[in-house]
């Protein structure tokens, strides 16, 4: 952008006005109050800046320079009727410039095609039209939503800057950028759906072969259910007939290199446990067949045709299990040991009762079968048990259901195999994931969401964990709407 004599004079004057201002609040600080001076400097600094953005911002259409006519972007031709200012929020507070406005020259033609009648070509040239806030505080404000509420967030700005924002304003900046950030996911996906098959496993030459291999990459999987506002999705019957907001599932999903770390397995004694490397995840409310192509393209993001070995992790849920064999069919295949601890404990307390020393005893022992891959011996040992009626609600015994459990997971829970390996057995790094991406930010006390607002905070959380927030907002020097 040149600078012309005339802004640099008006830059110039606009400095020296505010040395000038600052000097004199100096001469009347107590010495040594340096919180005083801290706080007079910071505000030289944002009145100055918002000095010289109302200067740029008039230079670009001088009111001796602007034609009295033109032809808009409708098409029709447009005079000028005069000079109106235009408010704007922006990191430096809020500002006003004047620019030209132009309206249309024969309004019967335009309000039959559906024109406004009017514009202002300086409002096209800066991405303010119909708009009032920069992408500078549409970004800032959207990274601290991905940590904080809509109120925390705005508040919080308010504190840093010289703004005034409000929730409401607040969620009406982030959800557009959170939406836009989904898109962007999608075209992703798209682009490597479009692409020939050969990344569709990671034998398959490519590109990636003359990149640094990877010995193992794990990813991880489970799902975390967030609250809805009533009405605002799409209702199942149990749903409709009783009363509040519904829940629905979030699916998360964390992908990471691994190498051999420092500590020892405790099931395999001699084999050093891998250790995760840095984490990038995943997390979409929706089908797992759309988050399977998202979880997909984040592999091969962050080296799934580079990797030697792929470990996938889960928990006993069938839909984990369908998208690994849909998309990564060559994966070793997981199922975390403390969730399948869980399962022996639900045989326990249905066949012996909660909080007996029978049903301790027995899931000691099964547990201890568990560990030790043993899956058929504790099939047998859940087959033995005389027949008990189902809960309320369900057609099949606690018993039933775990056994058919453990027989369809067994080849998951070879746990021995695994750990000979120096192999993760537990899901933590996802049931974490869950945690740091979706419940500590949406599922606070009290919260409800739309599914627009979750969608975006969602997009906008994984964002910011997956350091790609940053060059998101390069891209995108306009206010996203």
């Amino acid at each position: 952008m040149e600078t012309k004599e005339g802004l640099k004079r008006a830059l110039m004057q606009e400095t020296e006005a505010g040395v000038r201002k600052l000097l004199e609040h100096l001469q009347k600080l107590p010495e040594g109050d340096l919180k005083g001076l801290e706080q007079r400097v910071m505000e030289t600094i944002f009145e100055i800046g918002r000095g010289w953005m109302q200067s740029v911002l008039s230079e670009a259409a001088p009111e001796e320079q602007a034609p009295g006519e033109r032809v808009g972007s409708c098409g029709h031709q447009q005079q000028l009727v005069g000079y109106r200012p235009k408010q704007v929020l922006t990191l430096l507070g809020k500002l006003t410039f004047n620019r030209a406005y132009y309206q249309c020259v024969v309004a019967e033609e335009c309000a039959q095609e559906g024109c406004t009648h009017g514009e202002a070509p300086a409002d096209q040239l800066w991405g303010v039209q119909g708009r009032r806030t920069t992408a500078g505080v549409q970004q800032a404000v959207s990274y601290l939503c991905a940590s904080s509420t809509l109120e925390e967030a705005a508040a919080t700005l308010c504190r840093l800057l010289p703004v005034q924002m409000s929730a409401r304003q607040t969620l009406n900046l982030l959800q557009p950028l959170g939406e836009a950030l989904q898109q962007q996911e999608d075209e992703q996906v798209r682009a490597l759906w479009d692409q020939a098959s050969q990344a569709r496993t990671t034998s398959q030459p490519s590109a990636a072969d003359q990149q640094e291999s990877i010995e193992r990459l794990y990813i991880e999987l489970d799902g975390v259910f967030a609250r809805l506002r009533r009405g605002s999705v799409p209702m199942e019957e149990q749903e409709r007939k009783r009363q509040g907001d519904v829940y629905r599932e979030v699916k998360v999903a964390a992908v990471f290199e691994a190498t051999r770390g420092p500590e020892r397995s405790g099931l395999a004694p001699g084999v050093f446990v891998d250790q995760a490397g840095p984490k990038h995840y995943v997390a979409r409310r929706g089908k797992a067949e759309d988050f399977g192509k998202l979880l997909y393209t984040l592999a091969v993001t962050n080296g799934l045709q580079r990797a030697h070995q792929l470990v996938a992790l889960g928990d006993g849920a069938a839909w984990i299990w369908r998208l690994v064999a849909e998309h990564f069919p060559g994966a070793v295949q997981i199922v975390d040991l403390w969730h399948a601890r869980e399962h022996v404990w639900k045989v326990a307390r249905a066949v012996f009762g909660p909080h007996t020393a029978e049903a301790s005893a027995w899931a000691a022992h099964a547990c201890s079968l568990l560990v030790e891959g043993k899956i058929e011996d504790l099939v047998a040992a859940i087959v033995v048990f005389p027949p008990i009626p189902p809960e309320p609600g369900t057609s099949r015994s606690v018993p039933d259901i775990e056994r058919d459990y453990f027989i369809s997971n067994a080849g998951r829970m070879r746990y021995p195999a695994f750990r000979a390996q120096g192999m993760h057995v537990g899901s933590g790094i996802a049931e974490a994931g869950c945690k740091t991406v979706v419940s500590t930010r949406a599922k606070r006390t009290g919260m409800r969401w739309t599914p627009e607002g979750l969608d975006a905070v969602l997009a906008v959380r994984t964002a910011v964990l997956n350091d790609t927030y940053d060059a998101f907002c390069e891209q995108h020097a306009l206010l996203v709407a």
